[in-house]
């Protein structure tokens, strides 16, 4: 089968040269011819006929993919990032003031008498003048004076922006010695830095106590003298259209009518010099503020003498009185020892012996003083208030003891 087809095409490729030949020779000179060309280029011809892949009966399908010419490369520019503007600082210590203003005593105002060993708890108000806001990184500090075994430093609990008010509290112990004490405080920033009161916050904040001794127990005895106050047989009943005084189921009742004024009635107990008097007294329903009630002491006259008493919130006072002149030996000072509020029992002491007077309350010494206007005379009972004309006081028991001087 292959050699009738190769003689076939050789029988085709030499007729179409002759048909060549014969065009080509009446158009240009005939060209010297190799007879051996026509030959080679058809043996190429069929060897490459030859050698080609038998088509099949299935066609075969060529996918081109078209792409898209290169494109000369373009350098992007590069993104340039934007800048966040930086965060406005809140003011440090060491870019911002420190200063502080006091406001109060919330409690143990100066000078409070206190037992040997008591604890309490002592707490200032005061406000940020400043611009730096406290942190808990600030702290309070003892300076100098008497530490009175509080915890030290104190951390703040809590932040307190500029302007605003902020309570600060310290746990203390009064010393086991009588004696006037006083503990300077600052506060400390986290660098280290102290500051306190005044214009360029170099002054303290401060608590100042008094520690006395107390007794429960005089060891005096029995009183040589006491009332039960069952009958008003040994006393005036004060009656003004400010005050009214009554006897009550077993005890005096003083009564408030017209706020704003002072009052006492006398005993009908002779004069006496060296004493020692102590008196029950229980507040009514309504007691606030300084609502006073206590007694006179060596009256010379029912307008003279001693006056010492307790205010519904806690304090003493002792004064003077000579019907004209109030002179004072110790303004109200708050103390611990005095039941403070409605309802509350207190049982008031005073010790009178030559020029020396000590003043009790619940059977603890709240001071000891020195002076000579009065010698000797009756004693009273009064009651006062500022405001308040809802105010009784009833007295349960009044006893003495004679002392020798």
């Amino acid at each position: 089968m292959k050699t009738n087809l190769f003689h076939l095409i050789i029988l085709i490729l030499l007729m179409t040269l002759g048909m060549s030949a014969c065009n080509l020779s009446s158009a240009v000179p005939s060209p010297t011819n190799d007879p051996n060309l026509a030959f080679t280029q058809a043996a190429q011809t069929v060897q490459a006929l030859l050698t080609s892949p038998v088509p099949t009966s299935e066609p075969i399908v060529v996918v081109t993919a078209t792409l898209p010419p290169p494109s000369t490369p373009t350098l992007s520019a590069s993104a340039t990032p934007t800048l966040q503007p930086s965060p406005t600082l809140s003011p440090t210590p060491e870019n911002c003031t420190n200063l502080m203003d006091s406001l109060e005593d919330i409690t143990v105002p100066d000078n409070t008498v206190f037992l040997p060993g008591q604890t309490f708890v002592k707490t200032w108000s005061v406000r940020n003048n400043g611009t730096c806001t406290w942190t808990s990184s600030y702290s309070l500090v003892f300076v100098d004076g008497d530490q009175l075994n509080a915890t030290n430093p104190v951390a703040l609990t809590t932040s307190i922006s500029p302007q605003s008010v902020a309570e600060f509290s310290v746990t203390m112990t009064a010393p086991g010695v009588p004696g006037t004490y006083r503990s300077n405080w600052q506060l400390r920033t986290p660098g280290g830095v102290l500051f306190g009161l005044g214009s360029v916050g170099d002054n303290p904040f401060w608590v100042q106590i008094i520690v006395e001794e107390g007794s429960d127990d005089l060891n005096l005895g029995s009183p040589d003298w006491r009332d039960p106050m069952d009958t008003s047989s040994n006393w005036w009943l004060l009656e003004t259209p400010n005050t009214l005084f009554t006897i009550d189921d077993g005890r005096l009742r003083m009564e408030v009518l017209q706020p704003g004024s002072e009052e006492w009635g006398l005993s009908s107990r002779p004069a006496m010099d060296n004493y020692f008097l102590q008196a029950t007294f229980i507040t009514g329903d309504s007691c606030t503020n300084s609502d006073r009630y206590g007694v006179l002491v060596r009256a010379p006259e029912e307008n003279q003498g001693y006056v010492y008493g307790f205010t519904c919130n806690g304090r003493y006072r002792l004064y003077a009185w000579d019907s004209e002149t109030y002179r004072p030996l110790r303004e109200w000072t708050v103390s611990s020892a005095i039941h403070t509020g409605a309802n509350q029992t207190n049982v008031l002491g005073i010790w009178l012996v030559e020029d020396t007077i000590r003043l009790y309350a619940n059977g603890q010494l709240l001071a000891e003083f020195t002076d000579e206007e009065f010698s000797s005379g009756q004693f009273g009972l009064y009651i006062g208030s500022a405001d308040n004309a809802d105010f009784s006081v009833y007295v349960d028991e009044v006893a003495t003891w004679e002392l020798e001087n």
